[in-house]
């Protein structure tokens, strides 16, 4: 009899357990997955201190970042990816100073599961940018990049298993990069998108690849930086229309703010949802999943986590630590006063890249002063942000110009300048990091229409110093050696003659800082105005006039020569220059 018992007790265990393990298997693809994602961070690392009445920024952090998501790991523990889309590295005294390598240590630390590369990675060099994928505990990636045939990244897509759900993801850089970072740092390299990196339907056919290649996932991810700026031959709303199998796309690059994502159909009608959380760490993106028995049961559910909506945060204590070191080591060279300014130096995104302002005007000035040039050039997209009122630092400085271009001096045309300029402004009213701002010169943008209909359609009455230009005579241009290689489209100057290679561009922005401020022996303030070098008529009028809102006078104070040590530094590491 206790034979029996004892055989019935081992029956029905046996039973039970053969029930429970299905239903652990069902159990085990259902429930909630979180993604968060962030793009376009550009260096912001440290977060914005709220209870500063004088901190006005924005910038969430990498210390409250870290926060969040170990809250979320807390509510759904082993159901949380972390990603990030690229254009990250570069962008603040904070990265650059350590050639990316502070950003990267920082990803690793908040528990990045995988990045995208952006254009901004290469502006470091190809070796550089190695060195920080093998410093990254999470994989670079970018699949449509290749040399001589072979990945430039060690690994470009990755599948992971959530809770018995298997996401595959793969990264995406935008051919803009061949452009929009020093030609040198892209070399041999292969975007897919055909001979001149713009053929849509060459790219997607490759990106389709990419997307078969995880056929065996649950869920599939394209993370690109490619954006929807309409100024894009290749953006990720086009490209989803000739695809096939992607379920959700976390991009960058065109610095957008989606507030839930943005649907695009696929080619067979699939609805694929966009997600992208602005820039410079004012949003943190989350995508909500369901599954059921492996299978998505409800659309992805996007939001953003706004700086307003977690500012609260207290943030991670190691995080900050590890920020905080970082900010001694540079404290050193960019806190030195170079100047001050009684208001504000226009350097706003939208404004240097669709007109004239005071800041764009110092900046090409600076270097007609001193580079012995008939004329100058330099394209918005080099001023990375404003000055506010007040002193200027060599932080602040390093701010506005960070890309440690050379000033290059060239030998072209009349006519080169003119398709220069006409190339530059062509995407006016629009913004076009390419926005060409002169000295030595200046010229009218032509358009047509009203509104949003309002467009361009020439560039006229282009003067060198008081004298209409003669289209067939030689003239030198300083410019920086990224427009010089042809970068930004410029490609009228890739094999113009070069006269001169002189010093930094941030040296001649300093250093007119200085003398405009009296340094060194004192400082005084000193106004910095628009004057109309650059002006806008509709077709058919008879006079041009400046674009409203950018015709103010701004007030400026500054200082001298750029100190020797942060010279020397900022070109033993040959930062090149970069758009977008």
């Amino acid at each position: 009899m206790k034979i029996m018992r004892k055989l019935t007790v081992a029956l029905l265990v046996m039973a039970l357990m053969v029930m429970l393990f299905p239903m652990a298997s069902i159990l085990a693809d259902e429930g909630t997955v979180v993604i968060f994602h962030t793009n376009d961070i550009h260096g912001r690392a440290e977060g914005s201190d709220p209870t500063d009445p004088d901190d006005k920024g924005t910038i969430i952090g990498y210390a409250r970042y870290k926060t969040i998501i170990d809250e979320e790991e807390i509510a759904n523990p082993g159901r949380v990816l972390v990603f990030d889309a690229g254009d990250v590295s570069h962008g603040t005294n904070f990265a650059t100073l350590t050639n990316g390598e502070s950003i990267i240590e920082l990803m690793n630390e908040v528990g990045v599961d995988a990045m995208t590369c952006g254009n901004h990675e290469f502006n470091y060099g190809m070796v550089q940018l190695k060195a920080l994928e093998a410093l990254a505990s999470f994989p670079i990636m970018a699949a449509n990049i290749t040399k001589a045939g072979v990945p430039f990244f060690v690994e470009n897509s990755k599948k992971f298993d959530v809770a018995g759900v298997k996401i595959g993801i793969f990264g995406v850089d935008t051919p803009e990069t061949k452009v929009k970072s020093h030609p040198d740092n892209t070399v041999g390299l292969d975007f897919h998108a055909g001979p001149k990196d713009d053929d849509l339907d060459i790219f997607a056919a490759f990106i389709q690849t990419k997307i078969n290649a995880l056929s065996d996932c649950d869920f599939v991810i394209m993370m690109g930086h490619l954006g929807i700026d309409s100024e894009s031959a290749i953006r990720t709303d086009l490209l989803i229309p000739k695809l096939e199998g992607l379920n959700l796309v976390i991009d960058g690059h065109s610095h957008s703010t989606l507030e839930t994502g943005m649907i695009v159909k696929d080619k067979m009608g699939v609805d694929v949802k966009i997600v992208q959380a602005g820039s410079h760490f004012s949003n943190i993106g989350k995508v909500t999943l369901q599954f059921a028995g492996g299978v998505l049961v409800d659309p992805p559910l996007a939001e953003l986590l706004t700086f307003d909506a977690v500012k609260g945060t207290v943030e991670n204590p190691a995080i900050k630590t590890k920020i905080d070191t970082f900010n001694a080591a540079n404290d050193v060279i960019l806190g030195e006063v170079i100047g001050n300014t009684a208001t504000e130096l226009d350097g706003e995104r939208n404004h240097v890249r669709a007109g004239e302002t005071n800041l764009g005007n110092l900046h090409v000035d600076a270097i007609f002063k001193h580079a012995g040039a008939d004329v100058v050039l330099s394209n918005g997209g080099n001023i990375r942000r404003s000055i506010p009122a007040g002193p200027i630092t060599m932080g602040v400085a390093l701010e506005v110009l960070p890309f440690q271009n050379m000033v290059t001096v060239i030998r072209v045309t009349g006519q080169d300048i003119v398709d220069a300029l006409t190339h530059g402004a062509g995407a006016y009213p629009g913004t076009a990091g390419g926005f060409p701002h002169v000295a030595g010169m200046s010229y009218v943008i032509v358009t047509e229409g009203l509104g949003e209909n309002e467009k361009f359609v020439r560039v006229e009455d282009v003067k060198v110093g008081d004298d209409p230009i003669d289209l067939t005579a030689s003239y030198t241009l300083a410019t920086n050696d990224f427009l010089a290689a042809g970068g930004d489209g410029y490609t009228m100057f890739a094999d113009a003659e070069e006269v001169s290679l002189l010093g930094l561009m941030l040296d001649f922005f300093v250093d007119e800082i200085k003398l405009l401020s009296g340094l060194p022996t004192h400082i005084e303030a000193f106004t910095y105005e628009t004057d109309g070098r650059i002006t806008v008529k509709q077709l058919g009028e008879m006079e041009p006039t400046i674009p409203t809102g950018e015709s103010m006078t701004y007030v400026m104070a500054g200082t001298g020569t750029i100190l020797l040590a942060v010279a020397a530094l900022v070109i033993a590491r040959k930062r090149k220059v970069t758009d977008s």
